[in-house]
């Protein structure tokens, strides 16, 4: 039941939150960053920056805050989707934050700082490198005509489940880069939920604690292929409240999974007894229709996937 956007969608649920996005940010940056940065001040922008080009590797979610408690400047969480590294990231960066920095010009503004942080979390170890390592032959009278600037790379693979846990205090921050730290190995997944969801009660006590198990119970199924039971039990042993949800929203997916497995079969099913009426009894589009009541139509592209008509 995998599905390939849901990796994005969890990230934005989690991360949109102002505690979520804190604890993280406390966690990733650099500790002469964090102490410079008002968290107070942390609001998220509705705004996103990402244009057609950069959709295809990054989505993002992006903050305004204050800096040394006087200037604003904004740090952007671009959320890398695909699971595999960026080959070049400084240029697609780059176009970013031009884009960003151009709305500030439009809307009468004066552009301000902002530190873009890449999130990855796929298998493939990213090799982060400097703007100028992409140019051969760069000496100290060629780099002052390079665009000079730099991103935070947040790769949860180099990380040890330990060594997430000890620098994200925040449980559901913690829970959240446990999970998909994890969630690319089905195993490994079902052996650590224990760990993975150590503190569950806390969590699901909060004001936001039930939103946030529900989400994260969705994002934890649709990406795995069966046996949420197995589960399910597990974290009723952590939290028998969360184990109440992760039961409602397993058996919600799994009827899902039903229907469209039935939707599916009755379309297999239709397709083939349109192509035999087709070929076999040599039946017209307007016959096939009228005789199985279904849209014409729908007959026709049938057929056409059928390579058996053209129009």
């Amino acid at each position: 039941m995998k599905t390939t956007n849901s990796h994005d969608k969890y990230f934005k649920e989690v991360f949109s939150k102002k505690e979520e996005a804190t604890a993280f940010l406390k966690g990733s940056l650099p500790k002469e960053l964090v102490r410079n940065i008002d968290f107070n001040s942390l609001a998220p922008l509705k705004d996103s920056y990402i244009d057609e080009e950069l959709k295809e590797n990054f989505s993002d979610l992006v903050f305004t805050c204050k800096y040394k408690g006087r200037k604003e400047i904004k740090i952007a969480l671009l959320f890398e989707h695909k699971s595999k590294p960026v080959q070049y990231p400084h240029f697609q960066l780059l176009k970013y934050l031009i884009k960003l920095w151009d709305a500030d010009l439009k809307q009468k503004r004066k552009p301000v700082p902002v530190i873009p942080i890449i999130f990855y979390h796929g298998k493939e170890k990213w090799d982060k490198k400097r703007f100028e390592e992409y140019f051969e032959g760069i000496d100290e009278q060629l780099l002052p005509f390079l665009p000079s600037f730099d991103y935070h790379l947040e790769d949860l693979s180099q990380y040890t489940d330990e060594e997430i846990t000890q620098r994200y205090n925040e449980i559901k921050t913690r829970t959240a880069l446990l999970l998909m730290k994890n969630i690319f190995n089905e195993y490994l997944l079902r052996n650590k939920v224990h760990i993975i969801f150590v503190g569950g009660n806390r969590i699901v006590n909060e004001e936001t604690g039930e939103q946030f198990f529900t989400a994260t119970f969705y994002y934890l199924f649709s990406n795995i292929e069966k046996g949420y039971e197995e589960i399910t039990k597990e974290i009723e042993t952590i939290t028998e409240k969360g184990g109440d949800i992760a039961m409602t929203i397993a058996m919600q997916l799994e009827e899902k999974g039903r229907k469209r497995g039935l939707k599916e079969g009755l379309y297999k099913k239709e397709k083939e007894v349109i192509v035999k009426l087709f070929t076999k009894a040599e039946f017209t589009v307007a016959q096939i229709s009228e005789y199985l009541d279904l849209d014409k139509d729908f007959v026709k592209k049938i057929l056409k996937e059928a390579k058996l008509i053209e129009k």
